[in-house]
């Protein structure tokens, strides 16, 4: 059975109300927050860790899938754009470099992984690698952010004026939810600030290790169809991983199949589409390992 059998229109099309639901519910939390960490110090950490990490990585699934144009009935380059402005990034960076993540898939090439190439240095790499799993998308899109006017395939469509609107929009969001909140809540500046740093980097964290789970430290030397298969996918055996998986939308479960059917929509519809035969499977317990190999190779 096909996938326009088990996926129909029908499916895709009822996934609009998620991505306009986002739009007020990061807002939302956002607004709150401060008040929250305000009442109960770093016991909001709790709050954070399950309500910011399950937002922000929403966030970016939602905005990965306005790339792909998944969803046909709702405006997916305008929503592409808020979700990068509340991202705290530059549109035209996923922008430019999603494209070659998919052509260029666990290879040195693929600039969103990877945007220093391969690092022969054995002491940079282990740094590089600690910091990008200590700091996740916040270090690796800020590295891509800082090399994309001067790298050889994207210089040429890199728009310095897209990189002023892009901080003109960050600080009229957040500047704006956070006045707004100190002023409704009567909070100083550190009540403000501090709350939202660590749900960025919490969640910064927590959606980076998602993808660390499906493409970190595999390099495959093959084909096309070789390096897509390779792609790892996330168990679902343990509490912790059914737990990772409810944080992050389920994305690294079937993750292969995003790239081996690239055009359909399936993340929302696990089990939908049988997966390949040799796809690979990975515990927890087993990344940890490949954590390990990042830090000591």
């Amino acid at each position: 059975m096909g996938h326009n059998e088990t996926i129909s229109e029908e499916m895709i099309q009822s996934q609009a109300w998620k991505f306009y639901f986002l739009v007020v519910a990061w807002p939302l939390y956002l607004f709150i927050l401060p008040y929250v960490y305000a009442r109960f110090n770093m016991l909001t950490t709790l709050f954070m860790l399950s309500l910011g990490v399950y937002l922000f990585t929403w966030l970016l699934c939602l905005m990965h899938e306005c790339w792909h144009k998944y969803t046909p009935n709702i405006p997916n380059d305008i929503l592409y754009n808020i979700f990068s402005y509340m991202l705290l990034t530059d549109p035209q960076l996923y922008r430019l470099v999603h494209g070659h993540h998919h052509s260029n898939v666990n290879t040195w090439e693929d600039t969103e992984f990877h945007p220093l190439g391969n690092i022969n240095n054995i002491h940079l790499r282990r740094i590089y690698n600690f910091l990008e799993i200590a700091l996740g998308i916040i270090f690796t899109f800020g590295i891509i952010m800082h090399i994309l006017s001067r790298h050889p395939n994207y210089k040429s469509k890199y728009k310095r004026s897209t990189r002023i609107i892009s901080i003109l929009m960050w600080i009229l969001f957040y500047g704006g939810v956070g006045c707004l909140s100190a002023s409704v809540f009567n909070l100083n500046f550190y009540q403000i600030i501090i709350p939202f740093l660590l749900t960025f980097w919490l969640g910064s964290v927590v959606i980076h290790h998602d993808q660390l789970i499906e493409h970190g430290n595999l390099i495959v030397q093959g084909d096309y169809h070789e390096r897509n298969i390779a792609s790892r996918n996330l168990k679902d055996n343990t509490i912790f991983e059914k737990l990772f998986h409810l944080l992050t939308h389920g994305d690294t479960r079937e993750h292969v199949l995003h790239h081996t059917m690239v055009t359909v929509y399936l993340r929302p519809f696990p089990g939908k589409v049988a997966m390949p035969a040799d796809a690979v499977y990975i515990s927890l317990k087993e990344y940890t390992g490949i954590l390990w190999q990042m830090v000591r190779q």
